[in-house]
């Protein structure tokens, strides 16, 4: 990786060759998110945006612990399919055990492999999500064209994800935090912007109808994915030296008390992007 580049601490970036005991760390993030109110009325919304119904079947690149899989995989029913696609055969393994303790294991395959070349044949899904996983992929163009390719004729795709530099963190020392923010966009993301770029991606790949939609989930209480993200977002920032370690350690501190006196409010801006696929 070079000097400098963008995304060289994304614990996202890269996830093929990840432990057993990394994927359950990266997993409990996962979900713990999916639980959260603002994230399930979001995950709700999207794919009632890109029209999931029973009987499809649809594939999520990137899946992770398979929060989202879990979620197609109740509208799909019996009669449908999902197939969870991620590089980590770890991670994959952990999405099964929680597919099987949801009661959903039939409803669903799981594959691992490349996003950038997707083992699949040309339209063989009716709808291909990819939700908070593009923007740590580097290069992701020809990843979203292969899931162009896979989806049917009048099937749709589409794209969830952050805006790296839309990330609200209520703090009392606003210099630092903007500088907290902005090394988080740029080194723990490949690319904390690419949701900006999108709209006009998918146009481009030939896609129809390429709608946008914004979602900003919240949260406030200590031990929440977004608070628990704050204080990682301080540590990025001084490991990158955008702040001294002594500006780490009094944000920090400050950060701490806000969400112990109950005065936090932390959350990032999602776009959904979507599209439906020419005949």
């Amino acid at each position: 990786m070079r000097a400098g580049e963008h995304g060289r601490l994304s614990n996202w970036r890269d996830t093929a060759g990840v432990t057993p005991e990394q994927a359950r760390e990266l997993a409990a993030r996962l979900e713990l998110r999916a639980k959260a109110t603002d994230e399930v009325s979001a995950r709700d919304a999207y794919l009632d945006l890109l029209a999931i119904s029973a009987g499809e079947r649809v594939l999520d690149v990137g899946c992770g612990s398979g929060a989202v899989t879990r979620a197609i995989a109740r509208r799909v029913g019996e009669s449908g399919r999902v197939v969870g696609f991620d590089a980590s055969p770890a991670l994959l393994n952990l999405a099964a055990q929680y597919a099987r303790e949801a009661g959903l294991a039939g409803r669903i395959e799981w594959q691992t492999g490349d996003c950038h070349a997707l083992p699949f044949g040309d339209a063989t899904f009716d709808a291909s999500l990819a939700a908070t996983v593009l923007a740590h992929v580097p290069d992701p163009e020809p990843a979203i064209k292969d899931m162009v390719r896979v989806t049917r004729a009048g099937g749709r795709v589409g794209i969830f994800d952050f805006d790296g530099d839309c990330f609200l963190i209520a703090h009392p020392d606003r210099d630092v935090t903007r500088r907290v923010v902005a090394a988080t966009c740029d080194h723990s993301a490949v690319n904390g912007q690419l949701v900006r770029e999108l709209p006009g991606l998918l146009v481009s790949l030939g896609l129809e109808d390429v709608k946008v939609h914004a979602f900003m989930p919240l949260e406030r209480e200590p031990g929440s994915f977004y608070a628990n993200l704050a204080q990682r977002a301080g540590q990025t920032a001084a490991k990158v030296g955008a702040i001294s370690e002594a500006e780490a350690k009094r944000w920090q501190e400050e950060l701490n008390r806000t969400i112990d006196g109950g005065r936090f409010v932390g959350g990032r801006l999602h776009l959904f992007i979507w599209g439906r696929r020419g005949k």
